[in-house]
């Protein structure tokens, strides 16, 4: 095949196949784009992958769906079918070794012990306007000011730190208040746990890529974004592996040019960067991106042959940073009378998190789970975000300074957190190529 100009002018090159990149292919290849992602590893989904062991279904610690996110508007966009479970707004929270109801609804809040008359009527009271504030003018304060500014009783304080932390899955108390509430308004509409796993929608978002078009190399060794007089002109390939369980690149893509030295250049002139903002540096050093803090946090994961106290099934640490929910109660994950439990320590940086410090928490809430033990994980160090969104640190948008050149990911674009980010970049990313 002979290259064409043409041809390149109507092809978009996506590094990353995450959901983001997926994501974003979809939109563009039913918009009439040739797309082509290449993903440095042989499988696609990054962190949205689920991992089959014993026959349970482990996701990369505790996801969820937020039914008001960003993201739900997207699934539905794309025709991707979000199956599965809601936790009710109920649980335990737990404060100094002791046990109270969950302030998370209308009845938690009358029944906790952990608050007095005062504190509880307050907390509903700040439920309810959060709804309807204007959380705008709160863009350049900290979490930690705003707290400051409102809240003057320190078991209130605290209550209302958990659920921000829990719906940010951020102890950070740096980050914006105005992101932190917004998403404290979302999470209040509730989550979804997803049936077989986030890999479920990996799957879905891959499988429209496909019928979409949309062209795969996995294994694929992206070491440079190639650009001159301000205009993208391809990228830049190292050592090269097609994967033959996925769809590969089709005869529509220009034929890669050799650079001697320089390595294989598949020639594009619009090219979306769905990668870590590390990962995005190095293929464009030119880029001016700001400096970004990862939202980290430390999971224990474990699969039981039955689960030992079946009451026990949501717990919020109130005083220190911990999560613990039976996944496997609202979402199937499991095999027939299995239990999934997905527990986390909210990591601030340079935090030291220890594996007992995990079990000891479920030891607590799940007395016995080691007998019935089928299979566990710990994650130490596992990424929440790419980064925390402080006053300070404006994310980037999805277009930038070069011609043809965009990002898009948990880091990008001013419009939510988490996966939502990713998603809700991943569309604007899209719309813009279109129209450009």
């Amino acid at each position: 095949m002979r290259y064409h100009r043409a041809l390149v002018g109507n092809n978009v090159v996506i590094v990353g196949g995450g959901i983001a990149g997926l994501a974003a292919s979809v939109y563009l290849a039913r918009a009439g784009k040739t797309v082509t992602i290449f993903e440095r590893r042989r499988n696609l989904g990054g962190r949205a992958v689920t991992q089959l062991r014993h026959g349970y279904r482990f996701n990369l610690g505790p996801h969820a769906v937020y039914r008001a996110g960003a993201g739900s508007t997207v699934y539905r966009e794309l025709g991707v079918p979000i199956r599965g479970g809601s936790p009710p707004p109920d649980g335990t929270a737990v404060r100094g070794g002791e046990r109270y109801a969950l302030p998370a609804s209308g009845m938690g809040v009358l029944t906790t012990g952990l608050l007095g008359a005062k504190g509880k009527t307050e907390l509903a009271s700040l439920m309810l306007r959060i709804k309807g504030m204007d959380l705008t003018k709160f863009a350049s304060m900290t979490v930690r000011e705003w707290l400051d500014e409102h809240i003057g009783d320190e078991r209130l304080r605290e209550v209302v730190q958990m659920f921000l932390r829990v719906a940010t899955y951020a102890v950070d108390d740096r980050q914006s208040a105005a992101v932190a509430l917004q998403q404290l308004r979302i999470a209040q509409d509730g989550v979804i746990y997803i049936d077989e796993g986030w890999q479920k929608i990996v799957d879905s978002l891959h499988s429209s890529a496909v019928t979409s078009g949309v062209n795969f190399i996995t294994s694929a060794h992206v070491v440079r974004v190639d650009h001159d007089n301000g205009q993208v002109r391809g990228i830049e390939l190292g050592e090269l592996e097609l994967d033959n369980t996925m769809d590969t690149v089709s005869m529509q893509l220009p034929v890669p040019q050799s650079d001697g030295e320089r390595g294989t250049r598949i020639p594009a002139d619009c090219v979306l960067l769905a990668i870590e903002p590390e990962a995005v540096q190095s293929l464009v050093t030119e880029l001016q991106l700001p400096e970004m803090e990862p939202v980290m946090a430390a999971c224990l994961d474990v699969a039981l042959s039955k689960l030992p106290a079946p009451k026990q099934k949501l717990a919020f640490g109130v005083d220190r940073p911990f999560y613990f929910s039976v996944h496997s109660e609202w979402a199937q994950l499991t095999p027939k009378g299995g239990a999934l439990i997905h527990a986390a320590k909210y990591r601030k940086r340079g935090d030291d998190v220890s594996e007992a410090e995990l079990e000891a928490w479920l030891d607590d809430l799940q007395p016995g789970w080691r007998d019935v033990l089928v299979h566990k994980r710990y994650l130490p160090s596992m990424m929440v975000s790419n980064a925390l969104v402080t006053p300070e640190m404006k994310r980037p948008e999805v277009t930038t300074q070069i011609r043809g050149l965009y990002l898009a990911g948990d880091w990008v674009g001013g419009e939510g957190i988490l996966s939502d980010a990713a998603l809700s970049s991943a569309r604007a990313a899209a719309r813009a190529i279109v129209e450009s």
